[in-house]
């Protein structure tokens, strides 16, 4: 005989399989690419955003993830050390130096104001896509730890180009056409 009471009523299965929250964005380096230089930098907002709104879900931090993405350049560092943390206690044989890609990002993102200032409005430009291509190159070094870290390497969670990715891919290259033609013929006001 069985141990089991024929007139009970079944039992539901209540162990929901555990979705996994994503502790940081996912972006595929080529898509990330593509979308720092194509939106002239306006990207990073968007991504640094996506960071801390994802790390603040996954974590519980009082934290204002629009703030943090608006604001970016000043978190770059932050951010970079929570990944670098993440890493310490998941897998310490990732090779990568945070603090530096952190700080030179930082660097970077702060140089093109003073070249603003300090340069001709054509050369400013040409420093300015010079510095763009420079935090393109720190900001996938550090988006591989965080694709590391949710263990999607190549970032194949988000590889594809949206409509809103290719609206502001046009809006920043309308934005260093726009730029391009007032640093070769400045209007009369700026010359002053």
């Amino acid at each position: 005989m069985s141990a089991e009471n024929p007139y009970a009523p079944p039992q539901a299965n209540l162990d929901l399989p555990v979705k996994h929250q994503p502790t940081f964005f996912v972006v595929a380096p080529r898509k990330l690419l593509l979308m720092v230089l194509l939106s002239q930098g306006f990207y990073f907002v968007y991504w640094s955003y996506k960071h801390w709104a994802n790390y603040r879900q996954a974590t519980g931090a009082r934290i204002w993830p629009w703030a943090r993405g608006l604001f970016g350049v000043f978190f770059y560092y932050s951010l970079a050390m929570k990944a670098r943390q993440k890493l310490h206690e998941k897998d310490s044989s990732f090779a990568w130096w945070p603090r530096c890609l952190a700080l030179a990002l930082v660097v970077s993102a702060l140089l093109p104001q003073a070249c603003n200032v300090f340069f001709e409005p054509l050369m400013a430009l040409k420093i300015n896509s010079c510095l763009l291509i420079v935090d393109a190159a720190l900001v996938i070094q550090i988006q591989r730890a965080f694709n590391h870290l949710e263990n999607d390497a190549q970032g194949d969670a988000n590889c594809r180009i949206t409509w809103a990715n290719g609206f502001w891919m046009m809006l920043g290259v309308s934005l260093f056409v726009l730029t391009l033609l007032f640093a070769l013929q400045p209007p009369e006001w700026y010359r002053l």
